[in-house]
């Protein structure tokens, strides 16, 4: 999700190669239609607006567009980068403009392997333009969120670990990447430093980038954001929000929710996330499949609106606080 220089909602919708947006000119609160921006995509995720132009991440390529905010309409679409195209089942590509930069997050083509394509389990840096290539974070199985620390200037990004160690293997993760990026473990470490042996046997995991926060295995986290608006209490500026889109595998289901994690004025993570917003699944629920929804993306709107989509429910939770209830 992201929105326009205008104020108005635009989401990717993956499955059908779309991308919508949502106006809501009488700020009622509700989207009053649904226009459709873009059709026929390949699996469209990462959407960014960026010095007035619209940029959407396919699953193998990013795209600029002109964007036309009286019409809600993107056209004289001009690929700019070429990405790694399906495989493993992570299809999301993320953008994030910062530094007069362009970074794009992939997943990889396995559960735990050797990528040969460097694109792969990584964040890749590009100029605006799309040119200068250059790895800047690898050992990232599956970043889906990016976001940036403004305390810190860095990017921040979501993992998600490997399957098959069990029910509470490996913490997912939430990764502090640093000015210059680096090496955050995958596939030959995970969590804290934790030998891999899977991969190779002599991987030396002293030298990764270790968790800024760890969370419950397989509870898989998505979009994540620093909230800056000014409609939550000011003790939530700052804060770290995370959907956890819940497991898939897991004996136990775990995630379905929204967290907030606290972060002082340093831009330092304080204690375990908090719940922020449940219900996708019933309490003590065991049986797999049986959830309400799956939150995925996280947006801020002008007004300090937190806004959560749902790729299972196919919604945008609009949240808003008043009287001290959100």
């Amino acid at each position: 999700m992201a929105f326009s220089p205008g104020g108005v909602l635009l989401v990717t919708d993956t499955s059908d190669g779309r991308v919508l947006a949502l106006p809501d000119t009488k700020h009622t609160g509700h989207a009053e239609r649904t226009v459709s921006v873009l059709s026929g995509l390949n699996a469209p995720h990462g959407i960014a607006f960026h010095k007035g132009k619209l940029y959407i991440a396919e699953i193998n390529a990013v795209w600029r567009y002109d964007w036309d905010e009286a019409q809600l309409h993107a056209g004289n679409g001009q690929k700019i980068a070429d990405l790694p195209g399906s495989g493993g089942g992570h299809s999301t590509r993320t953008i994030l403009f910062t530094n007069g930069k362009m970074y794009v997050a992939t997943g990889s083509s396995c559960n735990v392997c050797v990528e040969d394509d460097k694109r792969r389990a990584a964040v890749t840096e590009y100029n605006e333009d799309g040119s200068g290539e250059r790895n800047f974070a690898s050992g990232l199985r599956n970043a889906v969120g990016l976001t940036l620390n403004p305390k810190t200037g860095t990017i921040w990004a979501t993992d998600n670990g490997r399957d098959w160690l069990g029910d509470n293997l490996p913490p997912e993760e939430v990764n502090d990447l640093g000015p210059r990026g680096g090496d955050a473990g995958w596939p030959y470490c995970y969590g804290n430093r934790v030998p891999d042996r899977s991969q190779r046997k002599d991987y030396d995991c002293s030298k990764t980038i270790a968790p800024a926060v760890e969370m419950q295995a397989h509870s898989a986290p998505l979009g994540l954001l620093f909230y800056d608006g000014e409609m939550f209490p000011a003790e939530y500026r700052g804060s770290l929000f995370v959907t956890l889109h819940g497991s898939w595998n897991r004996s136990v289901p775990t995630g379905y929710k929204v967290v907030r994690i606290k972060f002082n004025d340093k831009g330092e993570p304080q204690g375990p996330p908090e719940d922020f917003i449940s219900g996708w699944i019933r309490p003590g629920e065991t049986r797999k499949g049986k959830w309400m929804g799956r939150p995925v993306g996280l947006v801020v709107g002008p007004d300090g609106v937190l806004y959560v989509s749902d790729d299972s429910a196919g919604l945008v939770y609009r949240v808003t606080w008043s009287s001290g209830t959100t």
